[in-house]
């Protein structure tokens, strides 16, 4: 009799070598099953799936392949090892770049401010407007607006080109 693989895959599923168990014929599923031990009369390929799965479950040998293969182990133990330094080296590379360079923020922009020039052409302008439309100011206002900031003196000078 030739020995017969029988696993179970990840999904749970018996296998009898590359085939599922459910996928074979009754008379192929009932071989196996004998050399098991397994009744088989009165019993559907599922069934017998079923028990083959619970006899080879238990008697599947749970032991560990670094046992069996204890070369292979070794290597993949050093491989192992090899990766988990190669990736604290790059942690320690990245945290020493990191601490040795400075974040420079962004430059913000100057605040502008009117260049004299324009202050005075403002106030200019201001004046002669003030001066064209009396109806619309008195002479407090007028005082008002040379002692007022550049920002503001610039403000009105907008607002009064806006109503022309």
């Amino acid at each position: 009799m030739t020995p017969v693989l029988v696993s179970v895959d990840k999904a749970g599923d018996l296998k009898i070598g590359a085939r599922k168990c459910r996928l074979y014929k009754k008379d192929e599923v009932v071989k196996v099953a004998k050399k098991y031990g397994i009744n088989t009369e009165k019993k559907t390929v599922q069934q017998l799936c079923g028990s083959i799965k619970a006899k080879a479950k238990n008697s599947m040998n749970n032991v560990p392949l670094a046992k069996m293969y204890p070369e292979a182990a070794k290597k993949r133990a050093a491989a192992k090892k090899r990766a988990e330094k190669k990736a604290l080296d790059r942690k320690i590379a990245a945290n020493f770049m990191r601490n040795m360079t400075t974040k420079i923020p962004a430059p913000r922009p100057k605040p502008r401010t009117p260049s004299p020039a324009a202050v005075a052409r403002a106030r200019a302008n201001v004046k002669n407007v003030i001066n064209k439309r009396v109806s619309y100011m008195n002479s407090k206002s007028q005082r008002m607006i040379n002692q007022a900031s550049p920002r503001a003196v610039m403000r009105i000078a907008r607002e009064l080109r806006r109503l022309r």
